[in-house]
């Protein structure tokens, strides 16, 4: 029966350490004005330009309120980023932020959705300049644009759309990450004109003329606000560019929460003035309001606005504003998707060919290219502006609401914001109330364009096949080597790691100990030490006090050797007939992630058993039976994890185990690992095109697990076990991995008792629970 365990030991968790010292500048190339610009370049124009007489036909003159209402969404939401982005200064945006905050498979979902949005939005963009461009084509040649058929007049506009997507994709593989400049100079120029000529326009006309279109106000209702900030929300995306290209600014933590907000100063400051101008002063005489002459002139209403209060000269203007708003934008959505793809190849949440950078200018080729293309296909596919603007801002409205929650976690968990990082006020009311805003936003805009949200279904819908079917295990066994080396990942998602080791032999108790501390590390991590006392009604007390005594000096150790390194442990004595069948009781009892056990002497043939650990059937059994991660550890009384500096790990091929693998990689890496190996034995008559393909194997497995620290190597022999034994001499550690095959039985004495005998280094065996449905039998390697 269970003894009462004594409460937890250990310290209790700190507070959260800053992510690391204050970012370098080395590599970093965008200033203060680059990264303002970036956001200008997004936000200005493009939107309101492309969407705004989408939001005048919905609201009426209450479009304005409708921008004023997004415009203080998106500050919420820009407090929050620029406290998440200084936070972790890396290239990625949301994408960094989910991985940081929930898992890496909600990191793809949210890496996926953003990339599909920054090339939605970068369509909205191309179309919106096609339009613009083929009003000017009307205006300068009349006759000819009037001349042409139909078909022909779309083609001209998707061949227009086709060449600024490409000519932006040339643009940002020479390396030029930042927001164009002198497109920005340009249109805020224009746009002064506009609002001040505007201005002047209701001056000389006088208030009671000139603002006499503005009259209804809400003139289509609330609901036609509603409605409105959900076709225009996207006109503020933008600012969260710069947080996408955070591994691009220098002094991020200063320069970072500056360019957020002053992009969206200069946004607001332009649109609120500009709706008021050309809803009002741009009215003509016959037409009866602001939003009957958006319904007619949807795309170009700005255009027409402008001419009716300027003349020629005010349609130019807005051409020529237009023109370059649409085109910066175009270029910050292509340079922000291609940024979101590369941070996800480099995690493998995408495939890792899209992490190739050019070799003089090392702008991320394939990513530009992904983007550029896939940009392309949507042009030809999307129908009208408006489709693609509601898509696009209900897309940006979900992850702005995700990254709203996983500010809400990170500093929750942290106990605090990050150390160094910028700090949004009133928490936790900016992060609640911007999930609570973009949540019913999210809901209004699929209730009223359900097209929307089946286009956002049906990818989501493709990614997760893509994902499950192609990248997860590679993704997943990255993630976890990460884990291993930062314990900080499983603190920020809330993940606790917890590992029962059963002990017998004091002397190698700390050795035990100093490899669970590396399974579960301090602060995010939980060691029960369990005693089993193996007894039954008939057995004499001197046996028993005995057993106690051995298991209480074993506890002792390992105990010290864990508090040594502020580990949180457990320790529990429990009486039992079958000790296998206890472990494993209590293992479920206690559902831990991990079971970890010493082996004595490897049993040869005719040997028997040392103790409760050896290569015998039982563990078999065990194995069996345990639906978690097990490790056994067969080494010296004077093992120490924290001295292991060379290790080998022989591997045939993907395994169940990897993820288990890589995190223990993570681990001794962060104990101070200096030399990693791989090693694949092929048989003596393997093809050359065999060995080929396990050498890229196991390279692509070191540049995932490893950072590429360390050697692959692909050897031939008749006899692998011999092979292995041989190269292991001179190293540290031997990590072998077993597959528990679903429904099988383990092979695992028969087929590792040989090498834990003869192995001249201490061997660490890893096996991950098998799959729902097994892939057949056991591989030692």
């Amino acid at each position: 029966m269970p003894g009462s365990p004594p409460p937890p030991s250990g310290p209790p968790p700190a507070a959260l350490p800053p992510t690391g010292p204050t970012p370098s500048d080395e590599g970093r190339s965008i200033g203060f004005v680059g990264a303002a610009g970036i956001g200008v370049g997004a936000i200005v124009g493009g939107g309101v330009f492309v969407l705004g007489g989408v939001a005048v036909a919905e609201a009426g003159p209450a479009a304005m309120l409708a921008f004023a209402l997004n415009g203080a969404i998106a500050l919420l939401t820009a407090l929050t980023f620029a406290e998440l982005a200084t936070a972790f200064p890396r290239n990625g945006g949301q994408y960094v932020y989910a991985r940081r905050a929930f898992s890496v498979r909600a990191a793809f979902g949210v890496g996926w959705i953003m990339t599909f949005a920054h090339v939605v939005a970068a369509v909205l963009y191309a179309l919106g300049f096609a339009a613009y461009a083929v009003a000017a084509l009307e205006a300068l040649i009349p006759g000819v644009m009037a001349a042409l058929p139909g078909g022909l007049a779309r083609g001209l506009a998707l061949l227009l759309a086709l060449g600024a997507t490409a000519a932006y994709g040339l643009v940002l593989l020479k390396g030029a990450p930042g927001g164009g400049q002198l497109e920005n100079v340009g249109k805020l120029i224009v746009f002064a004109v506009l609002i001040a000529a505007g201005l002047a326009v209701i001056v000389q006309r006088g208030p009671a003329e000139a603002l006499a279109p503005l009259d209804p106000f809400f003139e289509m209702g609330m609901t036609g606000v509603v409605a409105a900030m959900g076709f225009t929300f996207i006109t503020f995306q933008g600012f969260e560019l710069i947080a996408g290209v955070a591994g691009e600014v220098k002094a991020p933590r200063r320069n970072i929460p500056r360019a957020m907000f002053a992009s969206l100063g200069i946004a607001l400051a332009v649109y609120l003035p500009l709706l008021f101008v050309v809803t009002s002063v741009g009215v003509p005489q016959g037409i009866a309001s602001p939003a009957a002459m958006a319904r007619e002139f949807p795309e170009t209403f700005f255009a027409e606005a402008a001419s009716a209060y300027l003349g020629a000269f005010g349609f130019w203007l807005v051409i020529a504003a237009a023109l370059l708003s649409t085109l910066t934008a175009l270029r910050a959505n292509l340079l922000a998707g291609s940024r979101v793809a590369l941070a996800m190849a480099r995690h493998r949440t995408l495939p890792r060919g899209l992490e190739k950078l050019h070799a003089v200018t090392h702008a991320p080729v394939a990513a530009i290219a992904f983007i550029c293309i896939s940009t392309a296909v949507l042009i030809v596919a999307v129908p009208n502006l408006a489709a693609a603007g509601a898509a696009a801002s209900l897309i940006f409205l979900l992850t702005f609401g995700i990254t709203h929650v996983a500010a809400w976690q990170v500093r929750s968990r942290a106990g605090g914001h990050i150390e160094g990082a910028f700090a949004a006020p009133f928490f936790p009311l900016v992060p609640l109330v911007g999930t609570a805003v973009c949540g019913l936003l999210i809901g209004f805009q699929v209730l009223t364009v359900p097209s929307a949200g089946l286009l956002l279904v049906v990818w989501l819908g493709f990614g997760a096949a893509i994902y499950a079917g192609f990248l997860s295990d590679r993704a997943e066994a990255l993630d976890a080597a990460v884990s291993g080396r930062d314990p900080l990942f499983s603190r920020l998602r809330g993940r606790h790691t917890s590992v029962l080791v059963p002990l017998a032999n004091p002397a190698r108790a700390g050795g035990l100990a100093s490899v669970a501390g590396a399974l579960a590390p301090p602060q995010v991590g939980r060691i029960l030490f369990h005693q089993v006392v193996v007894a039954d009604e008939g057995t004499e007390e001197f046996h028993i006090r005995k057993a106690m005594e051995d298991g209480n000096a074993a506890l002792s150790n390992a105990l010290v050797r864990a508090r040594r390194e502020g580990l949180q442990t457990e320790l529990l004595l429990t009486v039992a007939v079958d000790p296998w069948e206890e472990i494993a009781r209590i293992a479920q009892e206690e559902e831990v992630n991990s079971v970890l056990l010493g082996l004595a002497q490897a049993p040869g043939k005719g040997e028997e058993p040392e103790e409760a650990g050896t290569l015998a059937h039982p563990i078999d059994r065990l194995l069996q039976r345990l639906p978690c991660d097990v490790s056994l550890l067969h080494g010296g009384q004077e093992f120490d994890m924290d001295q292991v500096r060379r290790v080998l790990i022989p591997l045939s091929g993907r395994n169940d185990h990897d993820r288990l693998r890589a995190r223990v990689i993570g681990a001794l890496s962060r104990k101070g690992l200096q030399h990693l190996a791989f090693l694949h034995v092929l048989p003596l008559e393997a093809p050359p095109q065999v060995e080929a393909r396990a050498q890229a194997a196991l390279e692509a497995y070191l540049r995932d697990e490893a950072q590429g620290a360390g050697e692959a190597y692909v050897a031939r022999a008749e006899d692998p076990i011999a092979e292995v034994v041989a190269r292991a001499e001179g190293f540290d550690l031997l990590v072998l991995g077993i597959t528990r095959p679903r429904g099988g039985r383990s092979r695992m004495g028969e087929l590792l008792a040989r090498m834990v005998r003869e192995s001249p280094c201490p061997v660490l065996i890893i096996s991950h629970p098998p799959p729902r449905r097994g892939r057949g039998g056991a591989r030692p390697f």
